[in-house]
């Protein structure tokens, strides 16, 4: 596909179906700003493949749902970038082993990070260093996969388990504890 062929599609883009664009983009970020700079990310990514043809649609448009992905692709990378997944582990790492996080007069963040930083210290060997992985080493699942060549869908099981159970676990604590 030729530069000027790429560039015709992105145009008929533009001209047909930007406000439908904008109008995803919006549903996602709840700020028009926001939402038109997430389409103009998307036209720049457009810009930047090399083949727009495997996209093609009805002979001159592209596919409505491979555009809606990369909008949404688009914003929730632009949400890790805000809140780093980092964060999570420092807040965990404050509480150290020894605190007293039943202490009546501490807050309830730092009960939480207490019973989470329990919760962590039960899990199973792989679980708890996949996880330590994935945050200390700020990875995705599929730049983790890449590192570690373990299977995509092995992180995102490991993952969703080790959530499932941190939240059960802190959810039963504060039941039982306040």
């Amino acid at each position: 596909m030729t530069a000027k062929e790429r560039n015709d599609l992105i145009t008929h883009l533009y001209n047909t179906q930007h406000k439908w664009l904008l109008a995803c983009a919006f549903n996602f970020t709840k700020n028009q700003d926001s939402a038109e700079e997430l389409v103009q990310n998307l036209y720049v990514q457009l810009l930047e493949m090399n083949d727009l043809s495997k996209i093609i649609y009805q002979g001159n448009s592209l596919n409505q749902f491979y555009l809606y992905k990369i909008l949404k692709s688009l914003f929730v990378k632009s949400i890790n970038k805000q809140t780093p997944s980092h964060e999570i582990t420092l807040a965990i790492e404050e509480t150290h082993i020894g605190d007293d996080y039943m202490n009546p007069e501490d807050n309830i963040e730092h009960k939480i990070q207490g019973y989470i930083s329990e919760a962590m210290e039960q899990l199973h060997f792989f679980d708890k260093l996949l996880f330590d992985t994935y945050l200390r080493e700020n990875h995705s699942i599929v730049s983790l996969h890449k590192a570690t060549k373990i299977s995509t869908s092995t992180i995102w099981s490991s993952q969703q388990k080790l959530k499932k159970y941190v939240k059960h676990y802190v959810n039963e604590k504060l039941k039982s504890n306040g």
